[in-house]
């Protein structure tokens, strides 16, 4: 049996989450949900209707961070965490970081902006953008001295950051043209087979 993802289609966890299956050749099944109308299956096995959840048979896994550590484990090629214990310790705290510090100021922007859950004021837009414009500087000087965000290769870290750094420019924070090395790092990343069978444009009913 496919395992079966309830997925939003611009929400960056879930969108990170159909990164990890396509670069593992995983079959799946895309339950594409609205979560501005959650439907009842959705809240039966979500109690916070969140996005996305994996089902696996009788298994089924909330947290983008669970759902990419389960599937690295059942489906260890290629391998996304690290080799070494140092390794994945180094990508776990950059996946923290990036999921749970990181993209506060998008989560707060597509409240006020997609889900209408906060009310919207410019002072208060203005200011999560620019917190988000801070980490973008930051990004940019990392890229320049290294090609990905933790190890020598794509790891999960990235393939988590880059649907944020897309979801970012779709809310009216692009990477400009002065951070040239952020920039190539999201080309690289955009170029890849499991990042384009995943994009929003290609998703479809069943991957």
């Amino acid at each position: 049996m496919a395992l079966r993802l309830y997925s939003t289609t611009y929400c960056p966890y879930a969108w990170a989450t159909r990164i990890v299956l396509r670069e593992k050749g995983v079959p799946f099944e895309v339950i594409e949900v609205d979560l501005r109308d959650k439907p009842d299956d959705l809240l039966q096995i979500s109690p916070k209707g969140q996005v996305p959840v994996l089902v696996d048979g009788d298994l089924c896994l909330t947290e983008s961070m669970v759902i990419a550590e389960y599937i690295e484990e059942k489906y260890p090629l290629p391998n996304l965490l690290g080799e070494h214990a140092a390794d994945r310790a180094r990508v776990r705290s950059a996946l923290v970081d990036c999921l749970w510090v990181r993209s506060q100021p998008l989560a707060k922007l597509a409240a006020m902006l997609y889900y209408l859950r906060e009310q919207t004021h410019p002072q208060r837009m203005e200011r999560q953008l620019s917190r988000w414009q801070r980490y973008l500087d930051e990004l940019d000087s990392l890229f320049s001295r290294h090609e990905w965000l933790v190890l020598d290769r794509m790891t999960l870290a990235d393939v988590h950051l880059f649907p944020m750094v897309a979801v970012g420019r779709a809310l009216g924070a692009g990477i400009g043209p002065d951070r040239r090395f952020l920039a190539a790092w999201y080309e690289q990343m955009a170029s890849l087979p499991s990042v384009r069978q995943a994009s929003p444009e290609l998703t479809q009913a069943r991957a």
